[in-house]
């Protein structure tokens, strides 16, 4: 049974997601900039957060947690 909440795994989800979603992506000029670009931002967002879960410390946990954050806002934008 999959937890509503699990953060972690919802990131990753997201970020197999955007793989697919660029591979549909034409294969111009524009398609690939903004693919490279979705790829770069929606990826890291899942990587970033497993990097908070193992932070020493609450300053750079929460450090990694907004650097995730960011990198999903770019990811809505693009």
């Amino acid at each position: 049974m999959e937890k509503k909440y699990d953060i972690e795994d919802r990131l990753v989800d997201f970020a197999a997601k955007v793989v697919f979603l660029c591979a549909e992506l034409p294969n111009d000029l524009t398609g690939q900039y903004y693919g490279n670009q979705l790829l770069r931002s929606g990826g890291s967002s899942a990587l970033n957060f497993g990097e908070a879960q193992g932070a020493n410390t609450k300053k750079d946990k929460i450090f990694k947690l907004s650097i995730s954050l960011k990198e999903l806002k770019e990811s809505r934008i693009i």
